[in-house]
């Protein structure tokens, strides 16, 4: 049996491997391999787009092992902040957080109250309910207008209204796993490339756009296949065969990302400081979680979200560095701390989970026989995307392909 994966990002790769002892699998990836994991290396390797691994992350967590990489994967306690009006608060200890200005004392225990019980909650219950509204119903205008509207601002633009109260409620749930001094998370030290690079390997992967078509089987960029495993992004997936399909429709956001190799740091020890009112919606200071001696300058991350097209997506890169390097300013870093900077876009980075999502969810199989999809809109990356998320769906829908040709 010949099966043909359009995508060679995690879930592509993970069904790649599950299914390579059961059929001939070619892969088919218009890009780089590893999707959003894909890294840049200059003289060292570092993912173009921010990543980490939470302890819950199961499928992630054994693919690392399968591999071989266990021994590197590093667990580190790491601090974060909020930055109000250009000043960098930090938001960890108790004390922290009671000395923070910009919140009332009642709303700092209901936030604290709310991140609690949200561990414990079945947040599907609250798909058809939008973000703002549950915001508002449960912690008041206050938390909403002032500590809440910018994260979500930033997080998903001008679609911020459109979003599910199920998004945050499992997010928080999913970044609670906090010690006293700060949020626990994993990395493998030198890079999340080692992953990939082992994933890929024994796969056939060719380094061209799918062209699919129909026929007694599939056609793919004019070789027959019994079955086709679709991983990219849905939009990108011919409308006529999403159509006969029968997959629903599901709005993208785009991610927007400056890597920046700076000779100074923007904070003394923050890895994660959430922006108000900025172009970028966070910094992300990796050499406050990785040890700057593996990469012998630091790497700060400036993380902004866009939608397909807006405005931030499509301005010219040159000019986004010019507008990053600015804000920059603003914390103290000056352009000659600056030793480099690039840009990296991915047009459609991950689904907006609308109200109702829930209802939305690209089934494995589709209508059309041999034809299945996985990816960031398969049922494990609901309701946020993640390296786990796209790992198990890989490995889940290999059985449900398996499962198809016992039959």
């Amino acid at each position: 049996m010949k099966i043909a994966i359009v995508g060679a990002g995690l879930t592509g790769l993970s069904a790649a491997i599950a299914l390579k002892k059961h059929a001939k699998i070619t892969v088919f990836e218009k890009g780089y391999a590893g999707g959003l994991v894909s890294s840049y290396c200059p003289h060292y390797c570092i993912e173009k787009f921010y990543h980490h691994c939470f302890r819950q992350d199961e499928a992630l967590l054994y693919m690392i092992k399968k591999l071989g990489l266990s021994s590197k994967l590093v667990w580190k306690v790491v601090r974060v902040g909020y930055a109000v009006g250009g000043k960098i608060y930090p938001l960890n200890t108790p004390f922290e957080i009671l000395r923070y200005p910009h919140m009332s004392f009642m709303d700092k225990v209901k936030l604290a109250l709310f991140t609690v019980k949200s561990r414990k909650r079945d947040y599907t219950k609250a798909d058809n309910t939008g973000v703002v509204e549950g915001i508002r119903n449960e912690l008041g205008d206050s938390l909403l207008n002032n500590f809440f509207m910018p994260l979500l601002k930033a997080k998903f633009g001008e679609s911020y209204k459109e979003v599910s109260y199920a998004w945050l409620l499992a997010r928080v749930s999913v970044r609670s796993n906090r010690k006293y001094s700060g949020e626990e998370l994993g990395y493998i030290r030198h890079g999340f490339y080692q992953l990939t690079e082992k994933m890929q390997e024994g796969i056939e992967i060719r380094n061209e756009a799918a062209k699919i078509e129909r026929s007694s089987g599939w056609i793919v960029n004019g070789e027959k296949f019994d079955a086709v495993v679709y991983t990219a992004p849905l939009p990108e997936l011919d409308g006529r065969i999403r159509r006969f399909a029968g997959v629903q429709d599901v709005k993208y956001q785009s991610s927007v990302c400056a890597l920046v190799g700076s000779k100074e740091t923007v904070t003394e020890d923050l890895y994660w400081t959430n922006v108000d009112n900025a172009i970028f919606g966070a910094i992300i200071e990796h050499t406050h979680f990785m040890p700057f001696e593996d990469y012998g300058e630091h790497l700060i991350y400036l993380a902004s979200y866009s939608s397909p097209s807006g405005w931030l997506f499509n301005t010219e890169n040159d000019e986004l560095k010019k507008l990053y390097l600015k804000e920059l300013g603003r914390f103290g870093l000056r352009e000659n701390d600056i030793n480099w900077i690039r840009i990296f876009k991915a047009r459609y980075s991950g689904p907006v989970y609308e109200k109702g999502y829930l209802s939305r969810i690209t089934p494995y199989r589709t209508a059309l026989k041999g034809f299945y999809i996985a990816g960031m809109t398969s049922k494990p990356s609901y309701p946020e995307r993640s390296m786990n998320g796209s790992i198990k769906a890989g490995m889940e829908v290999a059985e449900v392909v398996k499962a198809d040709m016992e039959v």
